[in-house]
């Protein structure tokens, strides 16, 4: 319920509000007031669809149910089959961006020359991606999944079914094409080796399995039914390239692949740096929608605390988003021990994960002794009330990337920026990516390249206080332009151009 959620349910919130009879899909339970309240939305003109998570061929077709389809999930590549359809673009991160670097060598190198070829076996609906390690490998179905099964005659499926992590085990019936069961397993943790009779087909066949799913937990909600590992049909004369591309499925993927994208009429990109990579990595244009900002929530204090504040979800360096909290903890404390700021304290606010605790331990350890408070999952309402109190925002994200070769790494917008200029504090922000499009430098805050440059210009607002004021009133003015009002007028000049609301 963070930020992505909030600019996706801002656009069913202005539909319902323009007469159209919106569902916003999702895969765990959710109750759209307690969302509203939460992300300070008015949902009750929405209805909520739970929707079983079974991939994205699977949503693929129910997307066909809708007059309209609107994606607003990260990086996903579903293609619409609906009349009309707009895709909400956070970032065109490519599908390899985090693949390791000899897999992404061979899915240029070896995965050209593997595409068209269509194994023995292969997973047809229901079945998500594979996953495991070097020693095996193996993909789990949602409950019901499709494996279609090449031609021949006095065939048998050979393979490893299990059920790693289940709380249980399940009954699983494997189904003909015509419903009839042709087998009915039990299938526990462990992998076990199964063979299934097959009749015969001259043109191939599909086969269903079929089986009661579990949700491992609230961090992960898919439905899961059954694993299956090194799937196989023994008379099948496969070339090498068949055995090859379902040993290493992901090598049939193809980073050049767009088609999906040619079903969307509106492509929309979160800012004008987002949408200049779209039309670099996906030879797309797009709409800017930027992010709806709740504005009217921040009040300006008319006496502001010697505080600087930085807010961003806490990330370890390397996965990707990092906010780089740790390091400005450390340029504080040079600033601390400088004496550029007598009276003055620093605020590290953001959400956390468990996973994230032990960075979390260490800003905190590099905090100590410095005036220093760490914030890990702060209340709304404190966030405001830090941010409407403040007097400096820094914003250090994408720091230590390379942005031509990782460019996902950096602020795509700054939504945070946004609310910390609605709430009177002055912006000293890295000069990179959307926070450009936010923050005039020196008309209403900072932009810096290098780490001396953010210490010179916050020794300056510390000191000079009428420069500090009037760039704090202009920042108040300037997030007036990333407000909900705006936010609504744009979506429905968009909507007009494409006509997404037409039939």
């Amino acid at each position: 319920m963070g930020g992505g959620e909030r600019h996706n349910g801002m656009i069913a919130q202005v539909m319902a509000a323009d007469g159209v009879e919106v569902d916003i899909l999702g895969h765990s339970d959710v109750n759209l007031a307690d969302l509203g309240a939460h992300l300070g939305l008015d949902l009750s003109g929405c209805r909520y669809v739970r929707i079983p998570d079974r991939g994205e061929e699977d949503l693929s077709v129910r997307s066909g149910e809708y007059d309209l389809f609107v994606n607003g999930s990260y990086m996903s590549r579903v293609p619409a089959r609906s009349r009309k359809a707009a895709y909400l673009c956070f970032f065109p991160t490519p599908f390899d961006h985090d693949m390791a670097a000899w897999r992404k060598a061979a899915v240029r190198s070896a995965g050209p020359l593997l595409r068209g070829v269509r194994p023995a076996v292969d997973f047809g609906i229901g079945w998500y991606p594979p996953e495991g390690g070097r020693v095996r490998q193996w993909r789990w179905s949602s409950g019901s999944a499709v494996l279609s099964i090449s031609p021949g005659s006095e065939r048998v499926l050979r393979g490893d079914f299990g059920r790693p992590g289940a709380p249980t085990g399940t009954s699983l019936r494997i189904l003909d094409a015509g419903g009839e069961t042709l087998a009915k397993i039990d299938v526990g943790a462990e992998f076990v080796a199964h063979e299934i009779p097959l009749p015969e087909s001259p043109t191939g066949t599909e086969i269903t399995l079929v089986c009661e799913p579990f949700t491992p937990g609230p961090a992960d909600v898919r439905e899961l039914g059954i694993a299956i590992s090194r799937p196989r049909v023994t008379d099948a004369d496969e070339s090498p390239r068949a055995k090859v591309a379902l040993r290493f499925p992901w090598l049939l993927r193809d980073p050049h692949d767009l088609a999906w994208i040619d079903r969307y009429d509106a492509v929309m990109a979160n800012s004008d740096y987002t949408r200049g990579w779209i039309r670099r990595l996906w030879r797309q244009e797009a709409d800017v929608l930027y992010p709806p900002i709740q504005v009217d929530r921040l009040h300006p204090a008319a006496r502001r605390e010697k505080s600087i504040i930085t807010v961003g979800r806490f990330f370890s360096p390397g996965l990707g988003h990092a906010k780089r909290q740790l390091e400005m903890v450390q340029w504080f404390g040079e600033l601390h021990a400088s004496g550029a700021l007598p009276g003055w304290t620093m605020h590290v606010v953001g959400g956390m994960e468990d996973s994230q605790k032990p960075y979390v331990e260490q800003i905190k350890k590099a905090a100590v002794g410095l005036p220093v408070e760490v914030h890990p999952n702060a209340a709304r309402g404190d966030v405001e009330r830090l941010l409407s109190t403040g007097s400096v925002f820094w914003s250090a994200t994408g720091w230590g990337e390379d942005e031509r070769r990782k460019p996902w790494t950096a602020e795509h917008f700054g939504m945070t920026t946004v609310e910390a200029m609605a709430g009177g504090c002055v912006p000293v922000v890295i000069d990179r990516a959307g926070q450009r499009e936010i923050v005039r430098h020196s008309i209403d805050g900072f932009r810096w390249t290098e780490p001396d440059q953010l210490m010179s210009f916050t020794r300056r607002l510390a000191t000079e206080e009428e420069l500090r004021t009037r760039l704090a009133t202009e920042a108040v003015g300037q997030a007036q332009h990333f407000s909900d009002a705006a936010f609504a007028e744009r979506w429905r000049t968009i909507a007009a151009r494409h006509h997404l609301y037409e039939g």
